[in-house]
């Protein structure tokens, strides 16, 4: 079966999510998905057609042990580096609006092939942004992430524990 670009990151999101869920069961946060705003043009039976109103808003927002939280899940499928190009501008100007009103703003990386999931934060990934808009590096090496970034694993009963990467509950 052939996953398209549109859904490549569903089976990703839908571990973020189930890890909320056991996050909002323990107390210790409460994290929430958002979806596109979309225009609905026309439905068709159980079909509906549309397109998306606007850039959007990031994939996750939520709150812990009273500290905002809002996240990107990003995943990719090279073995070697993340791609940039996988952010767009708005997600990396709204998370650094959300870290310079004091929340926790960062990114879930999932390299697939590696079966690893890192915790960017968005300071770090701002360095590399704002050097691969200099002329820069255009990714971020994977060798980097292993030696800068906290690994997200499963730990205290949550399939991902990004929580435990931020040093929560």
């Amino acid at each position: 079966m052939t996953v398209s670009y549109a859904n490549r990151g569903e089976a990703f999101e839908t571990l973020i999510i189930r890890s909320n869920i056991t996050y909002d069961v323990k107390g210790w946060a409460q994290v929430e998905k958002t979806d596109p705003a979309i225009r609905i043009t026309q439905e068709r039976g159980n079909k509906i057609i549309g397109y998306k109103k606007a850039k959007g808003f990031v994939d996750f927002f939520g709150i812990s042990n009273g500290r905002a939280l809002a996240f990107e899940a990003k995943t990719t499928k090279n073995r070697t580096s993340f791609p940039l190009q996988n952010i767009k501008a708005h997600q990396m100007e709204i998370l650094k609006k959300w870290r310079d009103q004091g929340a926790h703003s960062f990114f879930l990386i999932q390299f697939q092939k590696h079966f690893e999931v890192y915790l960017l934060t968005i300071d770090q990934a701002s360095q590399w942004w704002t050097h691969s808009l200099a002329g820069g590096r255009k990714s971020i090496p994977y060798e980097w992430f292993r030696f800068n970034c906290d690994i997200v694993k499963p730990n205290r009963g949550v399939l991902l524990d990004y929580l435990a990467c931020l040093k929560l509950p």
